[in-house]
């Protein structure tokens, strides 16, 4: 018998079908991993493929969590053999609470009034609002409680005393009348300092003008805006302090700070304006003036603004004299004004 041996590239031939055949074969997984799920209070064991993420081992557990739900790792986290996840169910909860609304107390002092005598003026009343809060829940327990809408559905009205402030004095003769102010009003005492009236009493006067008319009948005043101070610093006002019942008539006219006076001869008051700011002092003059008569109409522009010169944002000062001429100055020049042109003669 003749022995053949064999040929190179049939060896070469079997060992390629071999790794053919090898690599046609199905993949086949390495292993299961446990692992350990905490949810809603419970420990879960979960045998999941290896590769599994976190979303897999609560699908296989078959957990469902919340859009706001937690998880630790994160969902999306590839996990391996042994580990823990921990899912933290979060809601959010909205109510609705109402609150009282305490009113405030206010005290107005009165010098018609003995002093130390107290006259309830006005009742309080508590307001009512209506407040929504947010709530975070994170596994029955409340971690934060914030307001995110507050509608007030009644205003508080407050309580106001009014309080006595005669004092004891030994009266004094007046010759004519005065004017004068006191906790925001305007006062007026006749003949004798004894014979006291209340002519304003909204309690809001800033006292930066405050002038008798000559012949005594009227009273020009500013009261403090309601607006914020850098939209509105005060308004002009007029009252006939001869009145029983005075009632204070606005003058179209606000912003006036540093002058304000009466035009002699006449029943019109001059005055100039500023423009509130919300840095030191509170405002920028206008160095303007403006007329208006008490009787009724609106102001009538007298002189244009202007730079005012040297510190002229503080604001020029004007004069009248027995005359009707009206004076101006400021730290760099003094003079007159041109009432009918309206231009400074220095």
């Amino acid at each position: 018998m003749i022995r053949v041996p064999p040929r190179p590239h049939l060896l070469l031939l079997l060992l390629a079908l071999g790794l053919f055949s090898a690599a046609c074969r199905s993949p086949q997984v390495d292993a299961d991993m446990t692992i350990t799920l905490h949810a809603d209070g419970v420990a879960h064991e979960v045998r999941v493929p290896a590769g599994s993420t976190v979303t897999q081992v609560m699908q296989a557990a078959g957990i469902t969590p919340g859009n706001l739900d937690r998880s630790e790792p994160p969902f999306y986290t590839v996990l391996n053999d042994g580990e823990v996840i921990t899912l933290t169910r979060v809601e959010e909860i909205f109510e609705t609470q109402h609150v009282v609304i305490p009113f405030e107390r206010q005290i107005v002092r009165n010098e018609t009034l003995p002093e130390g005598e107290t006259r309830l003026v006005q009742a309080g009343v508590n307001g009512l609002q209506e407040v929504t809060y947010r709530r975070i829940v994170e596994d029955g327990v409340e971690v934060s409680k914030s307001a995110v809408k507050t509608v007030v559905m009644n205003e508080s009205l407050p309580e106001i005393v009014m309080v006595g402030a005669q004092a004891s004095f030994t009266p004094l003769n007046i010759p004519g009348s005065l004017v004068y102010l006191a906790g925001g009003n305007a006062w007026l005492m006749e003949g004798s300092t004894a014979n006291r009236r209340l002519i304003v009493s909204t309690g809001d006067l800033d006292g930066r003008v405050f002038t008798l008319s000559p012949n005594g009948e009227y009273l020009v005043f500013t009261r403090k805006s309601t607006k914020p101070v850098d939209k509105e610093i005060n308004t002009l006002w007029v009252v006939r302090v001869l009145n029983i019942e005075p009632k204070p008539v606005w003058l179209q006219a606000y912003n006036v700070v540093h002058f304000a006076a009466w035009i002699p001869g006449t029943n019109s008051v001059a005055y100039s304006t500023v423009e509130p700011r919300s840095t030191a002092p509170g405002w920028q003059a206008n160095n303007d003036l403006y007329r208006v008569s008490i009787t009724g109409g609106s102001p009538r522009k007298m002189l244009e603004a202007n730079s005012g010169g040297v510190y002229g944002w503080w604001g020029m000062s004007f004069a009248y004299g027995p005359d009707g001429r009206l004076a101006y100055a400021r730290p760099d020049e003094i003079g007159l004004v041109d009432q009918d042109g309206g231009y400074l003669k220095p």
